[in-house]
């Protein structure tokens, strides 16, 4: 059964990419660094940096049923960036993933997202995060079916996130404006137009956090990464983003079973609920049997009960 025409579908695939993103820099990773000097002249350790790079797949589906399938819809690039002094550890977390508009007949929709977290003494003192994501109204097919058949306008409008996490408090705000709809989300210009925003009058809105008072709630990716670390059959942790708490849940049950192929692929299936709405958002990352490794090799997300995308490496 087919609903709309094949155009049709390929623009629904790419409108909704970016409203994967709901809340919170660099457009992209480092390289690994050359060795740098501490104040007192000694040689610190280069970051340790874990990167990988995707092409975004996606499909519709009716009744759970894969009714089309397109490859290459966009593409994404995760990483997570650790440098250490001492006692004192940054960690840097970013993900993002944008449309190909080459491939959809011109719709451009991105999100990206970077967080920033300041250990001492393995314990997080304070995270800071910041995002930007293609402002999209596409909350139905019908919405997507609408954007599809609108003529592109000659500026897009954006939404950017703006938060720090410290101990027992959280502040944060959101912001939104226009650039011209041609832009990636590795555009300088379009993250320092997002940044800029925030100079200006802002509403920043800020939580105490009553039952964590000497704790600094953790932000989305950095527990994510906290989890997956942990290489249990199931871990769980909350954390805090854009004023609002989250339930991060992971089911790993091939985690510590020995099957002798170092190479293989284990799937880790996630479940992320908000504490106040109690909306559930399901994903499954696919990960290197290797406590070291962190970064997911392959992403699978469905923003939507007919939508769903994957995010391959970018070399297969």
């Amino acid at each position: 059964m087919r609903l709309y025409p094949r155009r049709g579908f390929t623009g629904l695939l790419l409108a909704l990419l970016g409203s994967s993103w709901r809340s919170g820099s660099r457009a992209t990773a480092r390289e690994p660094a050359s060795p740098q000097h501490s104040d007192s002249g000694e040689k610190t350790a280069p970051p340790r940096v874990q990167l990988r790079r995707y092409r975004a797949d996606a499909a519709i589906l009716l009744l759970g049923i894969t009714i089309f399938r397109r490859s290459g819809v966009g593409g994404g690039q995760a990483s997570l960036e650790e440098s250490s002094d001492g006692a004192s550890t940054t960690r840097t977390l970013f993900f993002a993933a944008g449309s190909d508009p080459a491939r959809a007949h011109g719709l451009n929709r991105l999100g990206w997202i970077r967080e920033v977290v300041r250990e001492s003494n393995s314990i997080p003192v304070e995270a800071q995060y910041f995002g930007v994501l293609t402002a999209s109204p596409e909350e139905s097919l019908e919405h997507a079916k609408k954007s599809i058949s609108t003529p592109a306008a000659k500026n897009s409008i954006y939404s950017a996130v703006s938060g720090r996490n410290t101990p027992g408090e959280s502040r944060s705000a959101i912001t939104h404006f226009e650039l011209n709809g041609g832009a990636q989300w590795s555009d300088k210009r379009l993250i320092e137009t997002a940044q800029s925003t925030f100079q200006d009058k802002v509403e920043w809105r800020a939580t105490s956090w009553p039952k964590a008072t000497n704790q600094t709630p953790p932000t989305f990716l950095f527990e994510l990464a906290t989890l997956l670390r942990q290489r249990t059959p199931h871990a769980a942790g909350r954390y805090v983003y854009n004023e609002q708490e989250y339930l991060l849940e992971l089911d790993a049950p091939q985690f510590g079973k020995p099957t002798g192929k170092a190479d293989r692929l284990l799937p880790v299936h996630g479940k992320i609920r908000n504490q106040r709405t109690g909306g559930l958002t399901i994903f499954t990352v696919w990960m290197e049997d290797s406590p070291g490794s962190i970064v997911p090799v392959r992403i699978e997300y469905q923003p939507r009960s007919f939508l769903r995308l994957v995010f391959e490496p970018a070399d297969v």
